[in-house]
């Protein structure tokens, strides 16, 4: 799954894709081409089973994110469409908006506010999309006029489309349009951006973070609300300085903030949780590993996710709840207190579960 970043010129975006993957990347410089690189999920379950079992390994999940060329509102449609190609490429965006105050950064035109940045944002994808669904219904009906009939299906698709262009129109995000499994996979094949899961960061100046405040907050959360969107704040110039220090003197830090763990493990997460994915994790003397799965994900699937082999031979799975493990923090205590349940192939596996798959030869 790859996450796209995405953000109007100036809002800082780049800078918090070098704190997400640890790729030196130069802010001010303007590029043409998407680079990717891989976050790691912070897990403090991982943690705390690394502090039990003491393993030669940890291995925490990972995202990918593709940090796109800045976006020009004010740009001519071919470029835009440039810029939108990456994320026709990327299966969630994170979208990044500006709130930090900086005299020495310009705003982008028209757009100096972050509630301001956000509806530009949410307007262009809606355009783009309506563009599509327009452009497969004019498609629909050229090929009426020479046939003089539909198939059933494009009958279908042809209602479908109308129905979705008229919500689109209503400024009704695709995400919040509510479809069969047949409509969903006949929508899947236009790559939609609204339809995709979409999470904005707002990135707010050192006063804005310690006040929990910046302009137009209360709107920029409604948007958020009302659309669907996860949504935090943080600060990329924060978050930078934190990233120096060591780790007794960044919990100091975080704490005279009122947080817990920085913002950059705060956004890999709801990143994580808000594109539906959730980790079952591993546990021995060799290595503490949180594997990543969808929700909803059956056991026999969890385990294919290990080795595929082990989808092929899998008889059933011991699974503890991270929760209940921490009660005693030991298996054999846990299974001789009858903690640990067998889990048949089409059981659904949940986050934090810990996982151990029985097979056959």
């Amino acid at each position: 799954m790859v996450i796209g970043v995405f953000g109007l010129s100036a809002s800082g975006k780049t800078t918090l894709f070098s704190l997400l993957t640890g790729m030196q990347l130069d802010p001010a410089t303007r590029r043409k081409d998407g680079v990717t690189g891989t976050a790691l999920v912070h897990d403090p379950r991982v943690d705390e089973l690394a502090l039990i079992f003491s393993p030669k390994k940890v291995t925490l999940a990972s995202l990918t994110f593709t940090d796109m060329p800045g976006f020009d509102a004010g740009a001519l449609q071919g470029e835009k469409n440039r810029v939108m190609q990456f994320i026709q490429n990327s299966d969630a965006l994170l979208c990044v908006v500006r709130a930090f105050d900086n005299p020495a950064v310009a705003w982008p035109a028209d757009c100096e506010t972050p509630a301001r940045q956000l509806d530009t944002i949410r307007t262009e994808l809606i355009l783009r999309d309506l563009a599509v669904v327009e452009g497969r219904l004019g498609r629909i009906a050229e090929t009426e006029k020479k046939r003089h009939k539909l198939s059933d299906d494009e009958q279908k698709e042809q209602k479908l489309l109308t129905a979705v262009r008229s919500a689109i129109e209503n400024e009704q995000l695709v995400s919040r349009q509510e479809f069969t499994p047949a409509e969903s996979k006949v929508l899947g094949t236009l790559g939609l951006f609204t339809a995709k899961p979409i999470i904005v960061a707002v990135n707010t100046d050192e006063h804005q973070l310690s006040a929990k405040s910046y302009p137009e907050q209360a709107h920029v959360r409604e948007q958020c609300a009302a659309n669907g969107f996860a949504y935090l704040e943080l600060s990329g110039k924060i978050e930078s300085e934190i990233s120096q220090f060591d780790e007794a003197d960044r919990e100091l830090f975080l704490r005279e903030y009122g947080f817990t763990e920085c913002g950059i493990q705060r956004l890999s997460r709801v990143v994580y949780e808000h594109v539906g994915l959730i980790s079952f994790l591993t546990v021995g003397e060799d290595e503490v590993k949180a594997w990543t799965i969808r929700r909803n994900t059956c056991a026999r699937d969890a385990a294919g996710a290990i080795h595929t082999r082990l989808a092929e031979t899998f008889i059933r799975a011991e699974v503890i709840p991270h929760k209940t493990f921490m009660t005693v923090r030991c298996m054999k205590q846990a299974a001789a207190r009858n903690l640990v349940r067998l889990a048949g192939k089409d059981e659904i596996v949940n986050d934090g579960d810990i996982f151990h798959v029985r097979a056959g030869g």
